[in-house]
């Protein structure tokens, strides 16, 4: 899912580097610079001496994925998350030998969150003769590719989370893989926090797109043969910036899910505690975009969770400790989700080219995703393409209190899902 991020007030020249922007349509966030043309390709070769990964194949040309996303300053809902944790796993696998003996090549190609846009930037993408692609952050603007996909044939690791995209549902392809959990999974996950802690009755607050509406829906499946109720649901949107009708609607609940992009979150969390709104909200991946980038604070955030498909700063694996300090050095703040995300989807192409030996054919590439498994990852401890593709298959639940420091207080499993299961 894609998150989306303003900053809501001029900070000095740390705070805007890194402060909001974002995504989603769900947008969100703002990394630091790597919307600047020097950052869309990237070709860093290993330093001197820089061990080989994997064998080298000299009559193979070098490996080439084209991330399809936007950036800071493309579009009001643009993040820079996505390219900087590309643009990172690309820095790392270049000085590690690259791939089959070559460095690694990345080219952004930008695709915006709605259908017209994502179509063009595919099709400019499939034109460049990648050996893969990542990204779809959003999730519903690739919902209308299916047939250039399927024509094109070029393996994608998605960074998104919608189901209909997987592997033999409606709008999905044999050519799409997925690094996160699909919805249907986050909201059984929200509801069993709900539960854990109590909360009988559910307020919905969302962003009226298929973000929002497709998460409400999930959310009410979630809860048959639960206790737990649905109460009033409002979807609002993705440019509101008065959430005062429907705060006050929701004041009675007894949590609030929230299926909203970063600026709206902040919004609703901001409103809230001006109307002395104690509630606890349940978000996604917007929430350590509104964290991080302190678009709410202090008691704002005292009853936040959120349910992740990781979250680097508090994972004890060495791989992700490495990822959230090479990230921050880079860009100066803790690795958000969403970068992990795009992370671990370039890494996976990589490997999977490693292990199909070649940068050229798609089907054996395609073929080796399907059977890689790989727990190397910076979000998760072990991804392996399920029958729908949907390659994670763990989540976390987060608490964070007044200061920000996040708790995780449960871990989820994630089962297998079927092909065309929904």
């Amino acid at each position: 899912m894609n998150r989306s991020i303003t900053s809501p007030t001029r900070r000095g020249r740390a705070a805007r580097r890194f402060a909001a922007g974002a995504a989603v349509v769900a947008l969100a966030l703002a990394g630091t610079a790597c919307s600047d043309d020097a950052d869309d390709t990237a070709n860093t070769p290993g330093g001197s001496g820089s061990p080989a990964s994997g064998a080298t194949a000299p009559n193979q040309p070098p490996a080439k994925i084209i991330g399809l996303w936007q950036v800071k300053g493309e579009d009001p809902n643009a993040i820079d998350d996505y390219q900087n944790g590309a643009t990172l796993a690309v820095e790392t696998i270049n000085a590690k030998g690259g791939v089959l003996g070559k460095p690694l090549e990345f080219e952004r190609v930008p695709s915006g969150l709605n259908p017209t846009s994502a179509r063009t930037a595919f099709l400019q993408a499939k034109d460049k003769k990648p050996s893969g692609m990542v990204g779809f952050p959003g999730g519903t603007e690739a919902q209308g590719l299916q047939r250039d996909i399927d024509a094109a044939g070029i393996p994608i690791v998605n960074v998104n989370n919608d189901i209909t995209l997987l592997y033999g549902a409606k709008n999905g392809s044999e050519w799409m893989f997925t690094t996160n959990p699909y919805d249907g999974a986050t909201a059984r996950n929200m509801v069993a926090l709900a539960q854990k802690n109590g909360w009988t009755r559910l307020g919905i607050l969302g962003n009226d797109l298929g973000y929002g509406r497709d998460g409400t829906a999930r959310t009410e499946a979630a809860i048959k043969g639960t206790p737990v109720t649905i109460g009033d649901k409002r979807l609002v949107p993705v440019t509101a910036t008065d959430l005062t009708e429907a705060v006050l609607a929701l004041k009675d609940s007894s949590a609030v899910i929230s299926w909203s992009y970063p600026n709206t979150l902040a919004t609703q969390l901001k409103q809230m505690q001006q109307a002395g709104i104690d509630t606890p909200v349940v978000s996604g991946g917007s929430t350590p975009v509104v964290v991080n980038y302190g678009l709410a604070k202090g008691p704002e955030i005292d009853n936040l969770n959120a349910v992740l498909a990781c979250l680097p700063k508090v994972d004890t694996r060495p791989a992700a400790k490495t990822f959230n300090d090479a990230y921050k050095a880079k860009y100066g703040t803790d690795a958000p989700p969403l970068a992990a995300a795009a992370y671990d989807a370039v890494w996976m192409q990589a490997e999977a080219m490693k292990k199909a030996g070649t940068t050229t054919d798609h089907a054996k590439i395609k073929t080796a995703l399907e059977q890689l498994v790989w727990t190397e990852g910076a979000c998760q401890p072990e991804y392996k393409a399920d029958p729908s593709h949907v390659l994670a298959h763990q989540q976390i639940a987060i608490k964070y209190d007044a200061a920000g420091v996040p708790t995780v207080v449960d871990t989820y499993k994630i089962p297998e899902l079927a092909k065309g299961a929904s």
